[in-house]
């Protein structure tokens, strides 16, 4: 076998140095550059990494840079194994600096692998333990050079890194705020896309991303304000956008914005349900707009969505409400018996609140 290896190394270097064209790809050194990477696809193929190290460095030095690809696909490899086996703290961290190197040498050299050579380049350096520091600077730099392509996990584990560094005092709430407001919309794009694998690894990428910005600390009602105020603007039918706004302004505890309760009025709008009206009754309640809360709540009432358990606790809400906030008793006690009606557990709640309506009244004569 290694003699048949020999003798097809020997054939191929014949060809290469008889074609004319040795001097220009394979360098001056074509002979040390055709044999050394030779030698290290044999060794790539069997995994003997160890041995094919000096090959490698071997073509490095023989071979030009823009010879051959694979030169720096088996320096990946290579680079990769020492530094998972490496013990010595200073000897791991410069293999993962040549490692990093094989990459960047395959980017600029062969620009059309640009997009995978910096997005497993962040993986191996996040697997290999890298600095937090330069594993968020290439998680960056993934996120510039891949645009829309970028890898759905790739965004997650640059937030995580983000809120890491933030709490560490080595990166601004502006920075994560930008972070999320770049990462966003391309997460959104991707789970419409035509590629199923793309799409559902985009959902749950999409999901983890949100929970991390609402727990970062960034998410307060300020910087959503700022953040989501001229988008809201821009789209205030984009479904997708104006269901993020009402999420994260709720979890923030942001309820009492202007820009909430448009986001949430858009989305009654949009997709209406018993909750969103329920939602507006709430918030117009506590602007003391009553006409405006009621006109929500008994469109709550109404929705196909509730059942009569949800209707009946409804329903006792809005006699209470009728009677403290209109002095309306004859509604008071009308939807205070219709409660009943819908749900037996509120016939407690009914009889006290008309007891209470009846003791109220003041009788002449």
């Amino acid at each position: 076998m290694k003699k048949a290896r020999v003798i097809l190394f020997a054939l191929m270097l014949s060809l290469a140095l008889n074609s004319g064209f040795a001097q220009g790809k394979w360098g001056k050194d074509s002979t040390q550059c055709l044999m050394a990477l030779n030698n290290l696809k044999q060794y790539h193929e069997s995994k003997s990494f160890t041995e094919a190290y000096p090959e490698l460095l071997a073509a490095l030095k023989y071979c030009p840079p823009k010879s051959s690809v694979n030169m720096y696909v088996y320096g990946q490899s290579v680079y990769k194994f020492l530094a998972e086996k490496a013990t010595n703290p200073e000897r791991k961290k410069a293999l993962i600096d040549s490692l990093a190197l094989m990459y960047d040498s395959r980017a600029n050299y062969f620009p059309r692998y640009a997009v995978k050579a910096q997005t497993y380049k962040t993986y191996d350096l996040i697997s290999l333990g890298a600095n937090d520091e330069i594993v968020y600077k290439e998680l960056l730099k993934t996120i510039e050079v891949a645009g829309e392509n970028t890898e759905s996990a790739i965004f997650v584990l640059a937030l995580h890194k983000a809120k890491d560094l933030m709490d560490k005092g080595k990166l601004t709430a502006d920075a994560v705020m930008d972070l999320y407001t770049k990462g966003s919309p391309i997460l959104e794009a991707q789970t419409k896309s035509a590629d199923n694998e793309i799409k559902q690894a985009a959902e749950t990428a999409k999901k983890d991303f949100e929970s991390l910005f609402a727990v970062s600390g960034v998410a307060n009602c300020e910087n959503l304000v700022k953040l989501f105020t001229p988008r809201f603007e821009a789209n205030p039918n984009d479904k997708d956008l104006v269901t993020k706004v009402v999420a994260l302004l709720n979890n923030a505890g942001c309820v009492k914005e202007d820009l909430f309760l448009k986001s949430v009025e858009s989305l009654n709008k949009l997709e209406p349900s018993y909750l969103t009206a329920y939602y507006l009754y709430r918030l117009y309640a506590s602007k003391e707009d009553n006409a405006t809360a009621t006109k929500y709540l008994q469109e709550a009432i109404e929705s196909q969505g509730s059942d009569d358990i949800q209707d009946g606790e409804y329903l006792m809400e809005l006699a209470t409400y009728y009677f403290h906030k209109f002095k309306n008793n004859a509604k008071a006690i009308e939807y205070a018996k219709l409660a009943v009606s819908k749900n037996q557990a509120m016939a407690g709640k009914a009889y006290m609140l008309i007891g209470s309506i009846w003791a109220t009244n003041k009788c002449g004569g």
